[in-house]
């Protein structure tokens, strides 16, 4: 259940492979159990204080309902890692030609007809990418009801799609804001900000009425110095792995965010995912 054991193929093909292997597998449990980090905890925090309803853009799984039960599973649309689903196809095919693969299963256009509220998307701009094309296919009044938070460059999307952006920035993680955060949480960091501190005061608004308003209250706001990383060996960044590998339960998203926030470590992402399963397979044949 990882991409990384799928064949190479057209994206048709290794879509098929994969919903084999999916319907195979018995469920580990709800997906509000089997997704966990801060994402999914600000997600479900800005639900809960909006009274909405949750779903995630699965790149395995398509769109799911956070109470439905799903397999666990390692796929994404994030470049860098193993289980990187776009190495896969064969005949340069995109996420997005993937998502079309996978949103056969429940459509967004499907979604926003049962639910009548706004229709908040937070997602990072690989997730966002893969799925901009469904967002426009929405018809005009679903898609005014729609609130783009990402904070990622927006020139990822169609002009179709412009207006209905929140113009969340790097200000979110600067010293100002009461939600400071990692790169990896800033889109459901910036769900939950837009549903406590903009929406109360306007919740029948406009788009461009909501992002005037984030505007005022960033106004006052610096944005996050970025500091330069210290540059290490792989001998070193293995050990460093290796020595805090119990903490964070072998994760290797959570050991690069410990490695670049709290060590100041700089280290491209592809190169620690190569690390750290160098040091997987270590501990795995010990």
């Amino acid at each position: 259940m990882s991409a990384r054991n799928l064949p190479i193929g057209s994206a048709q093909a290794v879509n098929a492979e994969w919903a084999s292997r999916i319907s195979a597998v018995q469920p580990a449990g709800s997906a509000g159990d089997v997704y966990c980090g801060r994402s999914i905890v600000e997600a479900s925090s800005a639900t809960r204080a909006a009274a909405g309803n949750l779903c995630v853009v699965s790149a395995g799984l398509g769109l799911v309902c956070i109470e439905e039960t799903i397999p666990s599973y390692n796929l994404t649309v994030t470049k860098g890692g193993p289980d990187y689903i776009v190495e896969k196809f064969s005949a340069g095919e995109t996420s997005a030609d993937w998502w079309r693969l996978m949103s056969n299963r429940r459509s967004l256009s499907e979604l926003s007809d049962r639910f009548d509220g706004l229709i908040l998307v937070a997602l990072p701009s690989p997730y966002l990418r893969m799925i901009a094309h469904e967002l426009t296919e929405l018809r005009e009044s679903s898609l005014e009801r729609v609130r783009i938070l990402s904070g990622s460059d927006n020139g990822v999307l169609p002009a179709r799609l412009s207006a209905q952006v929140i113009p969340y920035d790097g200000r979110l993680d600067g010293p100002q804001s009461p939600i400071r955060g990692t790169k990896s949480d800033f889109a459901s960091r910036a769900l939950r900000h837009f549903v406590e501190a903009i929406l109360p005061d306007a919740p029948r608004a406009e788009a461009a009425s909501h992002a005037k308003k984030l505007e005022s209250v960033m106004a006052t706001w610096d944005r996050h110095e970025v500091r330069p990383g210290t540059r290490m060996s792989d001998t070193e960044i293995k050990t460093i792995a290796r020595d805090n590998w119990a903490r964070v339960g072998g994760s290797s998203t959570k050991l690069l965010r410990l490695l670049r926030d709290e060590l100041n470590i700089a280290c491209e992402q592809k190169r620690f995912a190569r690390l750290a399963a160098e040091v997987r397979d270590e501990r795995a044949s010990q």
